[in-house]
């Protein structure tokens, strides 16, 4: 733990010391691991990263009162118009865009890099005190009575810069995971509120920064969403940790609930899309050797592509499915349905509907 005197604040404590944890430090290491070890196939790396980052920057964003969504985010990305938003929350979200680039390059932390990546998150974005990439010398005020209360981090210039020069010595040689370097480099810098505005969102991508250069993918940028959906918890154990002074266990701990959540989240879309793959070979084998009729072949083909429940009349009236059994009788088509349930293609799900059976292979 290093222990520094302020010249206004008081004592200020940087503990690496958390307790409580270990099982869930446990949990996000071997996920980690196990993502590593999946193949990753290119149609869906070509998916997750950007799906990831539009739904990153929409949570971040929001977390701070900019109410933006995904799909309007993937649009300003694309140079496209998203009407509906003040000019402030455009370019809020344009400068999120940039920001998340940043995670492609090698990154340590500095003052120098927080200072640039501050300036990045708030170029061009009005403020009445705020200048990008400069400290702040004054009073603001963290957080409100519905999430545990209002906290002061230290007011003077001074104090934030020797806090600053002491914050980043300090994590970067403490010998923790990266998980926990990541989280505590979070919420240290969010307590220390170096600037005027955009702590939070810069505070986020820190902790991205560290785990995309210790090689941990897809989470830096998942991890927002978890806090957007649960921003009450994000903002409590803030500020549980802040009463606790020299002890951050209640926020480091909520923070890797969400890594682990990310990671299983992540992996399961992985396996889901191996599954997919195999699928795929799968139906084609047995097409091969005639256990599936060519339309049979066709159906589930269509069905990975469309994950949902049917029925009969949706195979008939619905497209793409109708290009299949729009000609075809009632009969044949239950005929069909009653073969492709008895050998576990599909699941017969409630109202007369079906599923396609994604554990048929077990």
């Amino acid at each position: 733990m290093r222990e520094f005197l302020t010249y206004k604040s008081g004592k200020f404590f940087f503990n690496e010391k958390v307790s409580q944890i270990d099982s869930l430090l446990v949990r996000a290491t071997v996920l980690h691991e196990t993502i590593v070890d999946l193949p990753i196939l290119p149609e869906l790396a070509a998916q997750i990263q950007p799906d990831i980052m539009y739904s990153s920057i929409s949570g971040t964003a929001a977390i701070e009162g900019n109410a933006i969504t995904g799909e309007d985010v993937k649009k300003i990305a694309e140079g496209k118009e998203a009407p509906g938003y003040t000019k402030k929350d455009q370019q809020e979200i344009k400068n999120l865009i940039q920001a998340y680039k940043l995670l492609e390059k090698p990154f340590v932390l500095t003052e120098e890099s927080i200072r640039a990546l501050h300036a990045v998150i708030t170029a061009d974005i009005p403020h009445k005190n705020n200048l990008p990439g400069n400290y702040r010398n004054g009073a603001v005020y963290v957080g409100d009575t519905a999430h545990g209360g209002v906290y002061t981090p230290p007011k003077i210039l001074d104090d934030v810069q020797n806090l600053m020069h002491v914050f980043v010595e300090w994590i970067n040689i403490i010998e923790v995971s990266a998980f926990i370097r990541a989280i505590l480099a979070h919420y240290y810098f969010c307590v220390i509120h170096p600037f005027w505005d955009g702590n939070g969102r810069t505070g986020r991508l820190i902790e991205a920064m560290i785990l995309q250069s210790a090689n941990i993918k897809y989470v830096p940028r998942e991890l927002s969403n978890y806090y957007y959906r649960n921003v009450d918890e994000y903002y409590n154990s803030f500020s549980r940790s802040l009463k606790l002074k020299s002890d951050p266990t209640p926020f480091v701990k909520f923070c890797l609930e969400a890594s682990v959540a990310s990671l299983t989240s992540i992996k399961d879309k992985i396996i889901f899309s191996i599954r997919k793959f195999t699928l795929r070979d799968y139906y084609r084998f047995a097409k091969q050797n005639n256990l599936l009729t060519y339309r049979q072949f066709e159906l589930l083909y269509l069905l990975l592509d469309n994950p949902i429940s049917f029925s009969i009349r949706d195979l008939q009236e619905t497209r793409p499915f109708s290009l299949l059994y729009g000609k075809i009788t009632p009969q044949t088509t239950r005929r069909d349905l009653k073969k492709l349930v008895a050998t576990k293609y599909l699941i017969p799900g409630e109202d007369g509907k079906y599923l396609l059976n994604y554990g048929v292979l077990g």
